[in-house]
């Protein structure tokens, strides 16, 4: 499909996309994801709903990770003086 004649609400959804998925990549869990205001139906609003669920997943798991090596650390060293 040539991209002219592609759907700009289908354009701003890639778009939103985009920023989201870079915002998970390179942000803190603390920084609240970028919020989409544009067009939407079921489609979108599953893609969200999925995506806000593997993000939440993600930043379990790496709190778990964290933790795990924190005890791996304080076990292999003590506790810091």
């Amino acid at each position: 499909m040539d991209r002219r004649s592609r759907d700009p609400a289908h354009d701003a959804f890639l778009s939103h996309l985009i920023v989201l998925l870079s915002t998970y990549e390179l942000c803190p869990s603390s920084t609240p994801p970028p919020r989409y205001d544009g067009p939407g139906d079921w489609q979108t609003d599953s893609i969200l709903r999925s995506l806000g669920a593997v993000a939440r997943r993600m930043y379990t798991a790496e709190e778990a990770l964290s933790s795990i090596r924190a005890s791996e650390n304080w076990q292999a060293n003590g506790p810091e003086t």
